[in-house]
């Protein structure tokens, strides 16, 4: 009896032991005949996008007579961060321009109660970085600046009437910078500097230091030759003024 009780647990365990083996060999295989029949092939490197982005839209705010002025500088800089490329886009009453000072105050005048002509590029005071009162600038790619810039010329092109409240320096401004996708604020009833510096902080945006403009024929890619050491020449001999000695006194006094 004994040897038989003995024998049932001993198969017993036998059965619970193959059991066991069995089910762990099936859960097992298949994820190794998967692994064999489909070996991990190494991922493709992406290409790394590229963070370069040499083109700037700036929205600029100056004092002026008035409450001031906005406008936007966009362009295109080199590898030095210097503006090499560049325009202005900006509404304001006709007749002003950068060489013609309050040739424009009867339009401005006027303008704070009917529409009047406008123009859309710089105007007096716009390139003297001493007036600049607020800037919120923001580096774009290739794709994104000839979005912007198509954008602008075809503002430009549509000729608006210019008016203080309804259609100003700001709410022209305000509409380039929704076509970028910027967060803008709720208002146009706004000065241009307190504007300016609200689209700035909606946008995480910190205060910004003026780019410089590139010297001339920076921006050409044709490396610099080396200058070739010029041949030195005999000193040639000057000519001797025959003068008396009255005259030379008398010229050394003038």
């Amino acid at each position: 009896m004994r040897s038989s009780y003995a024998s049932r647990r001993g198969i017993r365990a036998l059965m619970v032991g193959g059991l066991a083996a069995i089910s762990f060999a099936l859960m097992v295989s298949p994820s190794s005949a998967i692994d064999a029949a489909n070996p991990e092939q190494p991922s493709a490197a992406k290409p790394a996008q590229s963070s370069y982005r040499p083109y700037f839209v700036e929205f600029r705010a100056r004092s002026a007579a008035s409450y001031g002025h906005m406008y936007v500088l966009y362009g295109q800089v080199n590898g030095h961060g210097e503006i090499v490329k560049s325009d202005i886009a900006g509404l304001h009453p006709a007749g002003d321009a950068n060489d013609c000072e309050n040739c424009s105050l009867l339009a401005w005048t006027l303008g704070h109660l009917l529409f009047v002509p406008s123009e859309t590029g710089a105007s007096d005071g716009d390139l003297e970085e001493k007036y600049v009162t607020a800037r919120y600038r923001v580096m774009v790619d290739a794709a994104t600046y000839k979005k912007v810039s198509a954008y602008i010329k075809q503002k430009k092109a549509d000729k608006p009437m210019w008016h203080a409240l309804m259609n100003s320096c700001v709410t022209f401004g305000n509409a380039i910078a929704e076509n970028m996708g910027l967060k803008t604020p709720s208002s146009t009833f706004m000065e241009p500097k307190d504007y300016v510096e609200s689209l700035r902080d909606l946008n995480g945006g910190k205060p910004q230091k003026a780019l410089r403009f590139a010297a001339p024929g920076s921006a050409s890619a044709e490396p610099a030759k080396p200058a070739v050491p010029a041949v030195p020449s005999k000193p040639k001999k000057q000519p001797v003024a025959n003068i008396s000695g009255s005259q030379a006194a008398a010229g050394t006094t003038r």
